[in-house]
């Protein structure tokens, strides 16, 4: 029997950007809570390091995370990843389990959209068919189709495929007119 993957949403994390907000508020070493758990971080940019230290079940714990600088694919400055510590792969964001730091590959977690069926995601979207027609659009400028008419085709297209699946989805029995009675 196949088991089935934690969903992890909800599971407490650090991104790199959390790390830059916490070291602009303060310099050297910063700390946060994490379920309960009180986690400390040095940091330095020199070494490319990051190190964090905390207390889980009585016991002190300390974790060095290594930092990769490697080139923005948009050709100005540079991305920093963090290497993480079990898989030894990049990545934006680490997972705090209170015993271990690592990226979501070790844990072999999945975000819950990866895990939706088809008819999930099918509802999804239909809650996102909100009308984008403005009481003052134009659709079209001198013959030309603008940004605003792109908006309107991209939903009218959107509602039809809507139109053509919603039987699928939904069963017929629902859709019991007076001659099926």
């Amino acid at each position: 029997m196949r088991k089935m993957k934690t969903i992890i949403d909800h599971n407490p994390h650090i991104a790199l950007s959390d790390l830059k907000e916490l070291f602009r508020l303060s310099e050297g070493s910063a700390s946060f809570t994490a379920n309960g758990v009180q986690y400390t971080i040095v940091f330095s940019l020199e070494e490319q390091i990051c190190v964090f230290l905390w207390e889980y079940n009585g016991k002190k714990k300390q974790e060095k995370i290594e930092l990769r600088k490697e080139p923005s694919n948009l050709g100005q400055g540079y991305v920093w990843y963090f290497v993480c510590p079990c898989t030894r792969r990049k990545c934006r964001k680490l997972f705090l389990d209170g015993n271990i730091i690592a990226s979501r590959y070790a844990f072999n977690h999945v975000y819950s959209i990866q895990m939706e069926n088809k008819p999930n995601i099918f509802f999804r979207k239909l809650g996102k068919l909100d009308d984008p027609r403005k009481k003052y659009g134009k659709p079209l400028y001198r013959g030309k189709i603008t940004l605003y008419g792109k908006k309107i085709q991209k939903y009218r297209k959107r509602q039809q495929i809507i139109n053509e699946n919603i039987g699928k989805y939904i069963p017929s029995f629902m859709f019991k007119t007076k001659k099926n009675i």
